[in-house]
């Protein structure tokens, strides 16, 4: 069966408009922000073989962990006791240098987790299993910007540098023995190269970046910075596993 995402762009626009409403109403740490989020997601699911889906959140979406017992994750979902996926939620609109870290170690630590977990038979018999990492990230001057990368003993992969072709010519080592800063790209790039190296080494199955300006909150406006990392190859890919499954009970 072919996926059928027809409306999604409105649902993804929505969902962004809510994002910054309820950021403006009740604040980042309201825990509510990325809800329409959650709808979102269970639409996919139930649109793709499993209309009894049930997403939880909160206290409710834990799951074991390799390295800890038990993990909290933004999202889970659940066909009956299947476990369907397992999905983070993020944003950040403020504080970049900082939250861009913090998000970064958390996307890994999670991932990482979850795929020892599976592997090692956590969740006793599961053959297939969705990860998701989806953020949110504030399209703005401080986010479209380079950043400097500033190592003295070390260099930046050619990947996280502004001009790639300076490697060999300005990115060496001065009279101290040590590498000047150099330009680096933004942090709104940082956040795509993030999001294909999790897929790339299979932390994640499917990771998104949705790039969306403050003005959003009147408009939903946004958009995305490769289409690998799009929010509709998100969605798709988290539909295909969700017919997968479907297709697998009725067998």
């Amino acid at each position: 069966m072919a996926l059928n995402l027809e409306g999604y762009e409105k649902r993804v626009s929505d969902a962004v408009k809510s994002f910054w409403s309820v950021r403006e109403r009740e604040g980042v740490r309201s825990g509510k922000t990325l809800d329409a989020f959650v709808e979102l997601l269970t639409w996919v699911v139930r649109r793709h073989g499993l209309p009894e889906a049930i997403v939880l959140t909160g206290r409710k979406a834990q799951l074991p962990g390799f390295f800890r017992p038990t993990k909290s994750w933004d999202v889970i979902i659940m066909d009956h006791d299947t476990l369907i996926a397992a999905i983070e939620l993020k944003s950040i609109a403020d504080s970049f240098g900082k939250n861009a870290n913090n998000r970064n170690e958390e996307a890994l630590g999670s991932g990482v987790d979850i795929k020892e977990a599976f592997e090692e038979n956590a969740f006793e018999g599961l053959t297939r299993l969705f990860t998701g990492y989806l953020i949110l990230v504030e399209d703005c001057q401080q986010t479209r910007t380079s950043v400097q990368i500033q190592m003295k003993h070390f260099r930046a992969m050619e990947e996280f540098m502004l001009n790639p072709k300076e490697r060999d010519t300005l990115y060496t080592k001065n009279s101290k023995d040590e590498y000047p800063a150099i330009d680096g790209v933004s942090y709104m790039n940082r956040f795509d190269i993030l999001c294909r190296r999790l897929m790339q080494k299979n932390l994640y199955t499917a990771a998104s970046v949705i790039k969306s300006p403050r003005s959003a909150i009147e408009s939903g406006d946004y958009s995305a910075i490769t289409r690998e990392t799009s929010i509709k190859a998100f969605l798709a890919s988290l539909a295909s596993h969700a017919e997968t499954i479907a297709a697998i009970k009725t067998d």
